[in-house]
């Protein structure tokens, strides 16, 4: 596997320098392409960031240990995520002429309110950036036999070339070339699963709780973490930076909305495939010291060598584009959004051009550190979408279908769901797995209601272009 990788990391090196070509120093070039890319381009790019080492690598994982409906919950929810975004923010929210998800709360709110849902998500997406470097130079290490650290400044130097190179463009760019091997990679797997044992053999091989519906419908069975995953990915993705990034790159608001349900489209199929490996996996692969290991054991003894060669850097270009994606919106949150709107200068575009691409460095090191002090976020990545989800998504949604909404209202409810799920992080026992997740965002909402309704609305200029043209 190790020459195929090295190829693959090559390739996607070589096209993300060229992207350098097409910003033309232009920060919004950088940022958003110039809003020019079109309908299947933004699709494979949203299905590039859902599709990731966790819908993949961690799905099979998670079906091989725990059981199908945990490792699918995963696909299922970021599936859900893109339907949902597509039809009720990406039209809405492309004809702001948005640069980034939290200008919205700028514009709708106030800055006070930008402030804190910028500080929420760039620490979430460095958690999201760490988790997929990790999986990034897991990958490396296995195929190289280089230690996890060494991989590690490898893979991180490699996306963070390319990233600050062409900017979204090479986040396009790659994703188009990555996932179109991932994607084709996982539909020979799972074709060649059925061709040589049929569903039914791997079904008839499975323990009777692998597929079990009360991981689904009971507490006991992990029913209530299930749906309190598949929701919170659902709706916590609509904050989702990298996914609105590439909303706003479409040449028009009717692209951006057909392109989210493409990849939504997408990130079902290939999940689904990644857990019929997982399943494959339970009856041939024995006993594994590392989990996730499933999908690359089953891959390299049971597939074609073209076919184990294709999931296996399918996996490992999932996870950096992800990385990349997520590390280049980062550092553009953090010029436009803390540096630019707090500064009193009033900065050139060549400067915010080089802002961006320069405080990609400090994301790397720090998505770096943390995914080599804990190679596994796991948990703390589950957390700091959960943080997202309760507090941000509240303001988001009604920020673009409730007139009355205020910067006040806004504030509360962030500030309000956000340490709610701090608090039920530690409070809620562990038989009630899920409910620490779904409780914060009802706080968040019952304070958005209540401290809009006794202040004031704001004057937003925007307010009543959201409410018509959503409708």
């Amino acid at each position: 596997m190790l020459w195929p990788v090295v190829l693959f990391m090559a390739i996607s090196l070589a096209i993300g320098l060229y992207t350098y070509t097409q910003v033309r120093g232009s920060s919004k070039n950088y940022t958003v392409c110039g809003k020019s890319m079109p309908f299947l381009v933004v699709g494979t790019g949203l299905a590039a960031q859902a599709i990731d080492g966790n819908a993949t690598l961690g799905n099979a994982s998670l079906t091989l240990t725990t059981g199908f409906w945990a490792g699918a919950a995963i696909p299922l929810g970021l599936a859900l995520s893109l339907l949902i975004v597509g039809r009720f923010l990406a039209a809405p929210l492309h004809k702001m002429d948005l640069l980034t998800l939290p200008e919205f709360f700028y514009r709708r709110y106030s800055k006070y309110a930008e402030l804190l849902t910028s500080i929420l998500t760039i620490v979430c997406f460095i958690i999201l950036v760490a988790g997929n470097l990790s999986a990034v130079a897991w990958i490396l290490s296995v195929v190289s036999g280089l230690s996890y650290g060494t991989c590690l400044i490898i893979g991180t130097t490699v996306i963070l070339a390319y990233t600050v190179a062409g900017g979204l463009y090479a986040a396009l760019w790659t994703d188009f070339f990555q996932i179109h091997i991932a994607i084709l990679g996982f539909l020979l797997a799972a074709g060649y699963i059925l061709w040589t044992r049929g569903l039914g053999d791997v079904i008839a091989t499975l323990p009777v709780a692998t597929l079990d519906p009360a991981q689904m419908t009971t507490v006991a069975g992990g029913g209530l973490a299930n749906w309190a995953n598949i929701i919170s990915l659902g709706f916590g993705n609509a904050m989702a930076l990298d996914f609105m990034e590439r909303v706003f790159s479409a040449k028009s608001s009717d692209t951006a909305r057909r392109a989210c349900y493409y990849a939504s489209f997408w990130t079902i199929v290939i999940g689904l495939c990644a857990s019929l490996i997982g399943l494959a996996a339970i009856s041939t692969v024995g006993k594994l010291d590392d989990p996730r290991m499933a999908m690359p054991a089953y891959a390299g003894q049971h597939l074609p060598y073209i076919i184990a060669v294709m999931v296996f850097v399918g996996v490992l270009g999932a996870s950096m584009s992800t990385a990349n994606g997520a590390m280049l919106v980062i550092s553009i949150v953090m010029a436009r959004n803390l540096w630019q709107r707090w500064t009193a200068r009033t900065p050139s575009d060549a400067f915010m051009l080089m802002l961006s691409r320069a405080l990609a460095l400090p994301v790397s090191i720090a998505a770096g550190w943390i995914a080599y002090v804990r190679p596994e976020p796991g948990i703390l990545l589950v957390v700091a979408f959960d943080i997202v989800f309760a507090g941000c998504v509240i303001p988001l949604f009604l920020g673009v279908y409730w007139k009355r909404a205020t910067a006040e209202g806004a504030i509360a409810s962030i500030v309000a769901g956000t340490a709610a799920r701090m608090i039920c992080y530690f409070a809620v026992p562990a038989a009630w797995a899920g409910l620490d997740t779904l409780i914060p965002p009802l706080i968040s909402a019952v304070a958005f209601f209540t401290t809009s309704i006794v202040t004031k609305p704001s004057t937003v200029e925007n307010t009543e272009v959201l409410l018509c043209e959503t409708h």
